[in-house]
């Protein structure tokens, strides 16, 4: 019977890594154009009865792209209503007046001019803009989570988006080489608000939080709209 039971607690304990690694998977295949076939049950149907390497499906690749940066944007936007909520009283309107560090990043106007835009443009922007936010989002996240009395829930917003980020732009650089084999991007703009999010005069850092939330919903967005473009053009819009 002992014996027993620690076969039982054995295969509990396996069946649980196995749960935590599959979710990791699936953040993780995304960021992956090649994959391993082998054997028949432990790999996704396009993989099957195919020798050697297999490519991930491009509408695949699409699907959790779009997914992703759906998500984050969704979550910036939550992001500036909770911290509007809290704090947005205390700004004036002057300081309200935002210029996002990526302004300098030409992009399309209009969704309609997006549409007319070339593949190879959208593509870079969206790469630019993601790289972009490295820096603001690594700060941003250490600055609330060393903050007392920062809001537990814009801590969790911001980690999520800037994990979510790093595997977005890894995912975009794969469909990209897919597609446009050998492209070079852009260089992307630098950050230069540190000071300002790191100050110890408490309206400073609230203003520089609120412009930084706001940016960053402004340009998710941008990011959404294009990865949605590209993948109904170069896929299907339908999934």
């Amino acid at each position: 019977m002992a014996f027993a039971n620690l076969r039982l607690i054995h295969h509990l304990r396996v069946v649980h890594v196995f749960i935590y690694a599959g979710s990791r998977l699936l953040l993780l295949l995304v960021v992956s154009n090649l994959i391993l076939c082998q054997g028949q049950a432990q790999h996704p149907p396009y993989c099957r009865n195919q020798p050697g390497k297999c490519q991930i499906p491009l509408q695949s690749l699409f699907d959790r792209a779009t997914t992703v940066a759906n998500y984050n944007s969704k979550l910036a936007g939550e992001m500036v209503n909770r911290f509007d909520e809290q704090y947005g009283q205390g700004i004036n309107s002057e300081s309200k007046v935002i210029n996002c560090h990526t302004s300098s990043i030409t992009t399309p106007n209009s969704k309609a001019e997006a549409i007319n835009t070339e593949d190879k443009i959208l593509f870079k922007l969206v790469i630019s803009l993601l790289h972009s936010w490295d820096e603001p989002l690594h700060h941003a996240v250490t600055e609330l989570a060393n903050s007392k009395g920062t809001s537990p829930a814009l801590l969790t917003k911001a980690q999520e988006i800037k994990e979510k980020a790093k595997v977005l732009v890894d995912g975009v650089e794969v469909i990209q080489k897919r597609i446009h084999p050998g492209e070079k991007n852009e260089p992307y703009p630098v950050w230069s608000e540190q000071s300002s999010l790191t100050s110890q005069d408490e309206n400073v850092r609230r203003v520089a939080f609120y412009r930084l939330f706001h940016c960053l919903h402004r340009d998710s967005s941008k990011i959404y709209t294009y990865l949605r473009i590209l993948k109904c053009r170069l896929t299907s819009c339908e999934t």
